[in-house]
């Protein structure tokens, strides 16, 4: 029997209501259902075998930052104002839920990234996921940050700005795009490395193959100077110049039910206001 695990953001406007309408639709058929309403994130993904997501792109990040092992279809409703994970409408949400149910729903496998940041001051390693993208940047009022990237062992860059962003194509319409990078079809095999603000004009966002493995470290002029490593901007550690920063592709994909009624360019479009 299907388990339906529902996720749904609270703050947006009708979402509750939603709900109700989904659950009852989901009532008539033979499956398990759970929400977020009544019990909590984790307990609905360690079940779950279908999730519906209720929300914006910010609601989907949150999920795949909690799934961890776990690599489960996730149909994505956008009640959020940006939609390029959530592309299916409130008003298709039934007939896209049918043809899944069907078995004809189209699901692609997004990449995601697996992160490692060793501290060698304190010996201490905490391990990141991310579906949009890794950032290191500078901390509060701290001065430029210096930074260093490898790819698979070789220097690939040191320049001094305010950090430098990895995302994955998925999340090169987001934090990446904003600082000058490339819009990348999610289905190609990449990874996009673009510094943020760099104080060398020449230097330029680089997209690279999903199987490199890049690694990031920071120079300090000051004792006690820190920056931010932030994991889809859900989760986020200081880091300091002992921390080495590991980025690789994650053996786990984010699987992703893409709407059956429009295509990747349709929804760039549609959110860019791209002139036709």
């Amino acid at each position: 029997m299907e388990k339906i695990g529902i996720v749904v953001n609270t703050k947006k406007p009708d979402a509750e209501k939603l709900l109700g309408e989904l659950q009852s639709w989901l009532s008539k058929r033979e499956v398990q259902v759970q929400d977020t309403l009544t019990n909590s994130l984790e307990e609905v993904l360690k079940e779950a075998t279908l999730l519906i997501c209720l929300g914006g792109d910010g609601t989907i990040l949150r999920v795949a930052n909690q799934m961890k092992e776990r690599s489960i279809p996730v149909l994505a409703v956008n009640i959020g104002s940006l939609g390029f994970l959530t592309d299916v409408k409130t008003g298709e949400m039934f007939d896209e839920l049918q043809t899944y149910f069907l078995g004809q729903c189209p699901v692609e496998e997004r990449l995601m990234l697996s992160c490692s940041a060793k501290s060698a001051k304190n010996k201490t390693e905490r391990r990141f996921q991310a579906l949009n993208d890794l950032v290191v940047s500078r901390e509060g009022l701290t001065r430029l940050l210096r930074v260093r990237v490898e790819v698979s062992g070789e220097t690939l860059t040191s320049f001094a700005g305010d950090g430098v962003i990895v995302a994955t194509p998925t999340g090169s319409t987001a934090y990446s795009l904003s600082a000058g990078g490339s819009v990348v079809h999610p289905k190609v095999e990449a990874v996009i490395i673009t510094p943020i603000c760099p104080h060398a004009s020449a230097l330029r966002s680089l997209v690279v193959r999903a199987d490199e493995r890049i690694s990031v470290t920071i120079q300090c002029e000051q004792e006690g100077e820190r920056a931010l490593l932030t994991a889809d901007g859900q989760e986020s550690l200081e880091v300091d110049e002992s921390t080495s920063i590991e980025i690789t592709r994650s053996s786990i994909p984010f699987r992703l039910i893409k709407s059956s009624k429009r295509s990747y360019y349709e929804t760039l479009r549609e959110n860019f206001k791209f002139p036709i």
